[in-house]
């Protein structure tokens, strides 16, 4: 496996030591270095790329503004001198949360969590039937040993719980080996929207928008920050 990275940072020297321990994993290799967010965009749009290192303080766009713009983001791992921004970084489902000055130690353990993630997807799809048909109105999910069906119209939400999902219906909850990214994409998303790193909702289901909150199924979900304009505007036009 080859994971195509890209370094965004305005300090050269956070650069040079960041693309130092790239070159030190044989699964790991730089296609480009960015000084700053808006250098970085262009990159994004012109090059595959699986996972980005990324600074947070960097003039006239910083790292969290530039993921409020990347509507499908790589991988994304935070390299920062800064520990307040941990909580908020994670609204934007990154895979980790570097603390300058990075040990190399650190920065391993943070490669075999984006070699996980990345497995996770291709591994997950045998575990359910897809809907993309439109004209298909049910999934078979994989539960335990058997395979359940589900019908589309039940579903109210379903919640990540790491390499796994909950998906909640109107009369049961059922626990699949899926990520909520790989289990969205199974849904139509005609219907369904995530819309928080931890829950995908359907859009039918969904009784009232509290500030940044839904609520659906008796329980109120948060909208991440990320997903705020695109989640009201599909909510209050479906």
């Amino acid at each position: 496996m080859e994971i195509k990275c890209l370094i965004i940072d305005d300090e050269p020297l956070a650069i040079k030591v960041i693309e130092k321990y790239v070159n030190e994993v044989d699964e790991l290799v730089c296609i480009g270095t960015c000084e700053s967010a808006m250098e970085a965009l262009k990159i994004l749009q012109d090059k595959e790329v699986h996972l980005i290192f990324l600074d947070i303080n960097m003039p006239k766009l910083t790292g969290m503004e530039l993921l409020q713009t990347l509507k499908d983001p790589p991988l994304v791992v935070i390299t920062t001198a800064y520990r307040e921004y941990a909580v908020e970084s994670y609204d934007y489902d990154v895979v980790d949360y570097l603390v300058k000055p990075i040990e190399f130690p650190r920065f391993f353990r943070m490669v075999q969590k984006v070699i996980d993630r990345l497995k996770i997807k291709p591994a997950a799809q045998p575990q359910a039937t897809t809907a993309s048909d439109p004209k298909q109105d049910h999934l078979f999910l994989k539960v335990d040993k058997k395979m359940v069906k589900v019908f589309l119209k039940d579903i109210l939400y379903v919640e990540s719980l790491k390499d796994y999902v909950m998906v909640h219906t109107i009369n049961e909850d059922l626990i699949v080996h899926h990520n909520l990214q790989s289990f969205t994409e199974l849904l139509p998303a005609t219907t369904f929207t995530r819309i928080h790193r931890s829950y995908t909702v359907s859009l039918e289901k969904i009784k009232a928008i509290d500030g940044n909150q839904v609520e659906i199924g008796g329980k109120y979900l948060p909208i991440g920050r990320n997903y705020q304009p695109e989640v009201k505007s599909r909510i209050l036009n479906s």
